[in-house]
């Protein structure tokens, strides 16, 4: 089973529960995840932790960009340039500006970040979205990505789910 990490799940991470100083075994655990291929992010992700420009921009430049690289391991789905995930990510575009339920900034707000590519990918290779984000259900005007995934048969789980899926124990 792929696992495909949003950019929240990072961020929420470094902010609460999983801060660096506080349980750095979270990070080289998870680090260890991308080195089996289980755990992977999508570069639509990767572009948005580098827009932070933070400690987390740094982490993730330092251990999951530069490893890749030294390792010649694609830790980063190059989403954008396959055809199938292209093809997703339209699908979920016109399926989020055709419904008359989401708020119009909503709609923009969603399709301008990552959230429909990770979709697009997770459907293209059956994989499992990892999301702090929860369902919103039906009658909401925001546009997420667990509402979404339910709406295109994608499988989605929080990190305390993939975390027990895999095996990590920090």
């Amino acid at each position: 089973m792929l696992y495909i990490l949003d950019t929240n799940t990072f961020i929420t991470a470094k902010n609460t529960f999983y801060a660096y100083d506080i349980v750095p075994s979270f990070w080289s655990t998870l680090l260890g995840m991308f080195k089996t291929g289980k755990v992977k992010v999508i570069d639509a992700v990767a572009d948005e932790i580098a827009d932070g420009k933070d400690d987390l921009t740094e982490w993730f430049g330092e251990n999951i960009k530069k490893s890749a690289d030294d390792v010649g391991e694609a830790y980063v789905i190059q989403a954008k340039q396959d055809g199938t995930v292209l093809q997703n990510y339209q699908d979920i575009a016109n399926l989020v500006v055709q419904n008359n339920q989401y708020k119009e900034s909503e709609k923009d707000r969603f399709l301008s970040r990552a959230d429909p590519w990770i979709i697009a990918t997770g459907k293209a290779l059956n994989a499992t979205i990892v999301t702090q984000e929860v369902l919103s259900g039906k009658g909401t005007r925001k546009v997420k990505i667990p509402d979404i995934c339910q709406q295109v048969g994608v499988k989605y789980v929080n990190l305390y789910e993939m975390m027990r899926a895999v095996g990590i124990k920090i």
